[in-house]
C-alpha cells in the first residue's frame, strides 16, 4: 500500500461510501468454502484453548437470498485469554490491517480483511471477535436456515432498505458511521 494513502479508518463518510458501496448479490456457494478456508487460517494462528467456537454468520451464510458479498465470521474467545495476543495473531493473517472498531459493552472487536483504500478485494471478511455468549446472530442465522419463507422476506427487506438509501429516504452513514444499512 502506498504510504501516502489514508488508512481505511481515516476515510471521511463520502470517501468510505464511494470506496465501499453497498451491493447485494445472490449468495454464492463459494462463501461457505471461503468461510472454511478462513476458519482454518484463523485456527492456525490462535491458541486452541482461547477459542470457544467459530461460526459463519450474516446473510452470506443463508442460501437463496441476497447478501453483501462479505463473509461474516463470529469468533468467540475465552474470557481469560489475552485479547491483544489474539488480535495480533489475527493481524498476522490480514485481519485488522484496514479497519478496526472496538466496543467495550458487550465486548466486540470488529476486524476486516479485504477492505483497502483501493476498495474491496476479491474476498472480503468481517471478523466479529467476542467473548463467548448467547449472540443473536447465531439464533437469527439458524432461524432463517430453518424458515426459507422468512429468509426470502428478509432478502426483500434488504433490497428495500438499499432502495431507500439510494433514493435518500434513509441515511447510510448517520453521524459519520457506516451503520445505517445494518441498523435499518
Amino acid at each position: 500500500m502506498n504510504s501516502n494513502k489514508k488508512h481505511v479508518s481515516e476515510l471521511n463518510p463520502q470517501e468510505f461510501q464511494k470506496l465501499f458501496p453497498i451491493v447485494l448479490k445472490d449468495v454464492l456457494p463459494e462463501y461457505a468454502d471461503w468461510y472454511e478456508e478462513e476458519k482454518k487460517a484463523i485456527l492456525g494462528v490462535i491458541d486452541a484453548k482461547d477459542v470457544v467456537r467459530i461460526n459463519h454468520i450474516g446473510s452470506s451464510a443463508i442460501p437463496d437470498i441476497k447478501a453483501k458479498p462479505v463473509v461474516d465470521i463470529l469468533l468467540e474467545i475465552d474470557g481469560t485469554c489475552i485479547v491483544s495476543k489474539v488480535v495480533e495473531a489475527l493481524k498476522s493473517i490480514g485481519f485488522g490491517t484496514e479497519v478496526c472498531m472496538k466496543k467495550e459493552e458487550p465486548y466486540e472487536y470488529l476486524l476486516a480483511k479485504g477492505m483497502t483504500v483501493d476498495g474491496f478485494a476479491e474476498k472480503v471478511f468481517l471478523l466479529h471477535l467476542r467473548y463467548a455468549g448467547n449472540w443473536d446472530e447465531l439464533y437469527f442465522r439458524d432461524y432463517l436456515l430453518e424458515h426459507p419463507d422468512v429468509a426470502a422476506a428478509y432478502s426483500r427487506l434488504k433490497e428495500q432498505i438499499l432502495d431507500d438509501i439510494s433514493e435518500g429516504r434513509l441515511e447510510r452513514m448517520p453521524n459519520g458511521q457506516p451503520n445505517g444499512y445494518s441498523n435499518a
